[in-house]
C-alpha cells in the first residue's frame, strides 16, 4: 500500500517538520517522484518497529471520554500548569526540570517519564523551529490520570536542541497524553496557534499565566468557529 505525505504523517503522529527532516536526513525509508514523497506502508511499519516506535493504528483508545474535553487545548494546558524562568543548559537538563514541574500523581516514575523523552529526542529532536519544542514520549502516557495535560515552561537561558532552523529553545511545551488520538488533536490545536504570528511574538514576552491562558482561549474559539 502506498501512502503519500499526509497518510504518512497521521500514522507516524510526528509533525510535518519532523517528518521532513528524516527524509531529508535519509533516517526513514521514502521515494519521490513528480516532485512528490511517498511511502511503503510495510516498509515505513519495518521501520517503526525496528525504531520501537509506536504507529497510529496500533491502538485504540479503549477509555470513553467526553470528546469536547479531548480537543480542549485550554484545558490541557491549566491541567500542565505554566512556568517561568525554567533553568538548564541542555535538552535533558530542562526537560528534567519540566517532569519535576508538571503535575502528576505521586506514584508516576518520572525517572522512566523522562527517558522515554530522552529516548524520544534521541530519534529526532522535538525542536520544530522558532524557539519552541514539543516534547512528548514515543507513546501514550497509559496511566495518566484523567486526561492529558500541556506543561509550558518558559527557559530561563535559550536551549539549543537541534531545532529544523537551528534557533535555540526559549519555551517548551511538555505534552503528555493517555492515547495517540488525543495527542494528535492536541497537536493540531497547538500547532495551529504556534502558525500566528502574533501568538508567537506573545510567547516572547508572556510573563503571566493567565495572559497566555486567555490568548491561547482567544485563537481557540477562533479555531472552533
Amino acid at each position: 500500500m502506498i501512502l503519500d505525505f499526509d497518510e504518512a504523517i497521521r500514522l507516524l503522529g510526528v509533525p510535518e517538520p519532523t517528518l521532513r527532516r528524516w527524509i531529508r536526513q535519509g533516517k526513514i525509508p521514502c521515494r519521490e517522484g513528480k516532485g512528490r514523497y511517498y511511502f511503503i506502508r510495510k516498509e515505513i511499519e519495518k521501520w517503526a518497529q525496528t525504531h520501537h516506535m509506536f504507529l497510529h493504528h496500533d491502538r485504540e483508545d479503549a477509555v470513553s471520554r467526553d470528546p469536547g474535553k479531548e480537543l480542549d487545548l485550554l484545558g490541557a494546558m491549566r491541567r500542565g500548569g505554566v512556568f517561568f524562568h525554567v533553568e538548564g543548559n541542555t535538552p535533558e537538563d530542562v526537560l528534567r526540570r519540566a517532569v519535576s514541574l508538571a503535575p502528576l500523581p505521586s506514584e508516576t516514575d518520572k525517572t522512566l517519564l523522562l527517558e522515554m523523552l530522552l529516548q524520544r529526542e534521541a530519534l529526532a529532536s522535538t525542536g520544530i523551529g522558532e524557539g519552541v519544542a514539543i516534547p512528548h514520549p514515543r507513546y501514550p502516557v497509559e496511566h495518566l490520570p484523567g486526561d492529558a495535560l500541556i506543561t509550558t515552561c518558559f527557559l530561563d537561558t535559550p536551549v539549543d536542541f537541534r531545532s529544523i532552523d537551528g534557533r535555540p529553545v526559549f519555551v517548551l511545551f511538555l505534552m503528555l497524553s493517555p492515547t495517540t488520538d488525543i495527542h494528535l488533536k492536541l497537536l493540531s490545536r497547538l500547532s495551529f496557534c504556534l502558525r500566528d504570528a502574533a501568538f508567537m511574538a506573545f510567547l516572547r514576552k508572556c510573563d503571566a499565566a493567565e495572559a497566555l491562558f486567555d490568548k491561547v482561549k482567544e485563537i481557540q474559539e477562533s479555531f472552533d468557529g
